[in-house]
C-alpha cells in the first residue's frame, strides 16, 4: 500500500468517526448571544505549535479577547493530523456552545480534489472570516540551460525544471506545473519540502533546481542573498485576478512580474485556456483565505453575529496588524462575512471542468 493510500485510509477512519459521533450537533432552540463572561474559548488550529498558523492564532486570540462578548479568556489549541483535516473535524464536530472556534489552514482549492467520502462540509460550518494574502513567485537556479540572466531565458534556454514544494495539491505547486505546461518547460515536481527552509537546503544540494516562495520570503532573505548574488533569477508570481482579468501586483514584489505579464512579453498574447482558469480559481480562493475562520455548525445565528462583527474588530486591532506583520511579514488580508461564504460556495461549486484540469495535475505530477 502507498504512503498516499495509507493516509487516504486514514483521513477516512477520522471522518467516519466525527460523523458516528455526530457532526451536528443539536442546536439550540432559540437565537441567542451565549454568555461566555468568566468562560473560556478554545481557538483551534491545525498545525504545529511555532508556525505562521498557530502564532497567527495566537495574536487573533489575543484581540479577539477585548472584543467578543463577554470577553472570555481565549486559549489556542493545536490539533495536528490528518493532512490538516484532524482539528477542522474537531471543530466540526465541537458543540455550538459558543467555545470553540477555527483557526485553520483550509486550502480549500485543492480539497475538493479528495475523494467524496473524504471532503468536509464547509459549507456547514457558522463562517465567520477568513485571513490571507501572501503570493507565491517561482524563482530558478541561474545554472539552468548553460546559464540564465535574465528572466526571458528561462523560456529560450531550459528545456526541463525540477522543482519542489509540500503536495501536488499544494496551489502554489499546481500553479507552477501549469505554467510550465503554458510555458512550454518539461517539468518534475518533487514533493516532501515543509516549508521554504528544506526546500531552500534541497535547492542548495542540486535535488531541485527552484520552487515557489512566499513574496515574504522573497524579501526576507531570497531578494537580497541568493538573487543578489546571482545564484537564482526570479521569474514571476501568482495572484489574484481584479476586475481586468489581470493578476493584481503585489507591493512586496515590485521588481517582477505577475504571471500574466511574463507570459505575454514571453509568448507575444495574454494566457487563456483551462490552466489560465485555474490559476484565476486558485488565485480567488487559496491566495485570498489562507485561515478560515469559522464556528461549529449549530451555533446559534445571532451568537454567530456577535462573532463576526467582534473578529472584524479585533482584525483592526493595532496590536493584532503590528504582531501579524512580524509573522506574516505583511499586513493580513481580512476577508469578511458574508464575502467569505461567497468564496466557500465557489469552492463547494467548482466547475467539472476545472476539477478534471486539476485532477489531471494531480495524476501527473504524484507519478
Amino acid at each position: 500500500m502507498s504512503i498516499i493510500h495509507r493516509k487516504l485510509n486514514m483521513l477516512r477512519g477520522v471522518v467516519l468517526a466525527a460523523a458516528a459521533g455526530g457532526i451536528v450537533a443539536a442546536t439550540p432552540s432559540a437565537a441567542q448571544v451565549i454568555d461566555l463572561a468568566g468562560q473560556t474559548v478554545t481557538l483551534i488550529h491545525n498545525a504545529a505549535p511555532g508556525g505562521s498558523t498557530g502564532l497567527g492564532a495566537q495574536l487573533a486570540a489575543e484581540a479577539w479577547s477585548k472584543t467578543m462578548a463577554g470577553k472570555p479568556t481565549i486559549v489556542v489549541q493545536s490539533v495536528e493530523g490528518g493532512a490538516l483535516s484532524k482539528g477542522i473535524l474537531q471543530v466540526l464536530n465541537a458543540r455550538p456552545d459558543g467555545k470553540t472556534i477555527s483557526w485553520v489552514a483550509w486550502s480549500g482549492a485543492t480539497r475538493v480534489l479528495d475523494p467524496v467520502e473524504l471532503q468536509i462540509p464547509f459549507k456547514k460550518f457558522g463562517l465567520i472570516g477568513g485571513v490571507g494574502g501572501a503570493h507565491f513567485f517561482v524563482h530558478a537556479d541561474t545554472k539552468l540551460g548553460g546559464g540564465i540572466a535574465k528572466s526571458e531565458e528561462f523560456v529560450e534556454k531550459v528545456k526541463s525544471f525540477t522543482f519542489g514544494g509540500f503536495n501536488a495539491k499544494s496551489a502554489s505547486s499546481m500553479r507552477t506545473a501549469g505554467a510550465m505546461d503554458m510555458l512550454g518547460v518539461d517539468y518534475k515536481f518533487v514533493s516532501g519540502f515543509n516549508g521554504d527552509a528544506p526546500l531552500f537546503a534541497a535547492m542548495q544540494r542540486g535535488e531541485i533546481d527552484g520552487y515557489p516562495a512566499t513574496g515574504v520570503t522573497y524579501n526576507r532573505s531570497l531578494k537580497n542573498e541568493s538573487i543578489k548574488e546571482g545564484k537564482s533569477l526570479g521569474l514571476f508570481y501568482f495572484s489574484p485576478v481584479g476586475e481586468d482579468g489581470k493578476m493584481v501586483k503585489d507591493p512586496l514584489m515590485p521588481e517582477l512580474e505577475t504571471f500574466n505579464e511574463y507570459y505575454k512579453r514571453v509568448k507575444g498574447e495574454e494566457p487563456s485556456g483551462p490552466i489560465w482558469e485555474m490559476m484565476k480559481f486558485h488565485g480567488a480562493t487559496a491566495d485570498r483565505v489562507n485561515w478560515l475562520v469559522a464556528a461549529p455548525p449549530g451555533t446559534p445565528e445571532e451568537h454567530l453575529q456577535m462573532l463576526r462583527e467582534s473578529f472584524a474588530q479585533a482584525m483592526e486591532d493595532p496590536e493584532f496588524i503590528a504582531g501579524a506583520e512580524r509573522v506574516f511579514g505583511q499586513k493580513p488580508v481580512v476577508i469578511p462575512f458574508p464575502e467569505i461564504g461567497t468564496i466557500v460556495d465557489a469552492v463547494a461549486n467548482t466547475d467539472p471542468a476545472l476539477l478534471d484540469t486539476m485532477r489531471g495535475y494531480l495524476q501527473k505530477m504524484e507519478q
